[in-house]
């Protein structure tokens, strides 16, 4: 019976500048048997070829049965699914190579799911559904390592902190003599977010461990750091996860948090794209705001972010024209309605106070938006499109750093356990069992300092993915993994 494939948008092919560079970071030995799991169109084992190994030494399996000019290269096999292979050779290797697929087990053909699922953990148990294709890849390519044998993957971001492959992490440190890390900025493929990390873990069997990690801005200062590989400088591997920072910042020396704009009259003053159309307002009576938690659904808030929610109906406009827009005919005819025909609470304290009344006060367009009472605990979204404002409904955050990726550090660094742990002391609760932060004790908070060669921006966006998912313990295991 011929497998199913896989979805096309799991095959990413790996540039043969980035194969050569991994395949000569493990190097080679007379007698060393090699593995390719993931053959593709073959860029590895082409680069193995190259090093001098003959057809004899090197294995290379793939699901698409597609020849490749490469498979002469190798003793190839298609059509084979790698993890059901896995499951039941007995041959064994000394290099094991490659870029396996990054897609969830769940969205596998049903005929490829059983044996993706059936690949066993550490601890004895099937991995499951749950968990990623190339978290099976990595279980089963160790576990037909021989003593001594290394491998090199290119692995997602998750590698390093996803819940599922913790067992992994944990492995490591016990198995091999050193693990090398190869974070990259960018994504080292075209139009593929995934795929920044390159692990090289050498001499299966032995201990201690040392762990070396190395970030790069770009996939061609990482080829050039991977050929100077296995220099084995590097530090122990941890024997747990670290929980606690050597040092903290409180969050009022990094960030200024104050509420938002207050209208005094939000039925009036907010509005959504059809009431300003309805009211004929021009554009240059209103100005974008995010007006309500729910407006916050992750990580960053952007310009298409912020157009999906006016097109949903949410109310995302604050009236408030200048003098010079306030005559305009349309304009006016607003501002002078009365107050039992949908016009202003003029004696509204707020209002009341302010001249002219039609021009609420707003904070300068602010770095990021928090909420006061989110379920999920205070945590920021990072404001990335020009001009955007909140009202009094959502706190305004201004850092005084103005790199932005220095504001997704320390908005990851208050999702950390460190801060988390006073987070709970702070907060009031409700009859409705909501708990509002007000942002005087909110700014008093120590926030950890946290490794400066990250790339934030992905892990925050998965670790904010993970707390609105209602999985707040990855968050936090997110934010810890890079602790100073």
């Amino acid at each position: 019976m011929r497998l199913a494939l896989p979805p096309v948008s799991c095959k990413v092919y790996t540039p043969a500048d980035l194969a050569e560079a991994i395949v000569n970071a493990l190097g080679d030995n007379p007698e060393a048997s090699w593995l390719e799991p993931s053959h593709g169109r073959g860029v590895f084992v082409e680069a193995i070829a190259r090093l001098g190994v003959r057809k004899e030494r090197i294995v290379a399996l793939d699901l698409d049965p597609v020849t490749s000019a490469a498979d002469k290269l190798a003793r190839t096999f298609r059509s084979v699914d790698f993890l059901r292979w896995a499951s039941e050779t007995e041959l064994r290797f000394d290099r094991i190579v490659g870029n396996p697929p990054f897609i969830s087990i769940k969205r596998l053909p049903p005929s490829l799911q059983k044996s993706a699922a059936s690949v066993l953990d550490f601890n004895g148990r099937p991995i499951g559904r749950g968990s990623n294709v190339w978290y099976g890849f990595v279980l089963a390519s160790l576990g037909l390592l021989r003593r001594g044998g290394s491998l090199a993957f290119i692995l997602p971001s998750a590698a390093e902190f996803a819940d599922y492959a913790a067992a992994i992490r944990r492995a490591i440190q016990g198995t091999f003599g050193s693990l090398e890390l190869y974070r990259c900025e960018r994504p080292l493929f075209e139009d593929v977010q995934e795929g920044r990390l390159v692990a090289v873990a050498r001499d299966y069997g032995v201990r201690p461990c040392m762990v070396s990690r190395k970030h790069f801005e770009t996939r061609e200062g990482l080829i050039q750091g991977l050929s100077r590989s296995d220099n084995r400088s590097g530090h122990k591997c941890p024997s747990g996860i670290v929980r606690s920072a050597a040092s903290t910042v409180r969050l009022d020396t990094v960030a200024k948090i104050r509420l938002g704009g207050v209208t005094g009259d939000a039925s009036y003053f907010l509005m959504n794209e059809e009431r300003r159309q309805a009211l004929e307002l021009p554009s240059a009576a209103v100005i974008s705001v995010v007006s309500k938690a729910k407006h916050l659904r992750s990580a960053f808030l952007n310009g298409k972010d912020w157009n999906e929610l006016k097109s949903s109906g949410e109310r995302i406009w604050l009236f408030r024209p200048s003098v010079q827009v306030a005559k305009r005919p349309k304009v006016s005819n607003y501002l002078d309605l009365d107050a039992s025909e949908g016009g202003c609470t003029r004696d509204a304290y707020k209002v009341s106070i302010r001249e002219p009344w039609y021009r609420t006060p707003m904070p300068k367009a602010p770095d990021a938006f928090l909420s006061g009472m989110s379920q999920h605990g205070p945590w920021l979204c990072i404001n990335e499109m020009q001009r955007l404002n909140a009202t009094n409904t959502l706190y305004v955050v201004t850092f005084r750093n103005r790199s932005q990726k220095v504001w997704y550090m320390w908005a990851l660094a208050l999702l950390s356990s460190v801060a988390q742990r006073q987070i709970r002391r702070l907060g009031r609760q409700y009859a409705d069992g909501l708990i509002k932060y007000e942002p005087g004790p909110l700014s008093k908070i120590k926030l950890p300092e946290l490794k400066l060669d990250v790339d934030y921006r992905s892990l925050y966006a998965q670790a904010v993915d993970a707390l609105l998912g209602g999985d707040r313990a990855r968050a936090k295991d997110i934010a810890d993994s890079v602790l100073l």
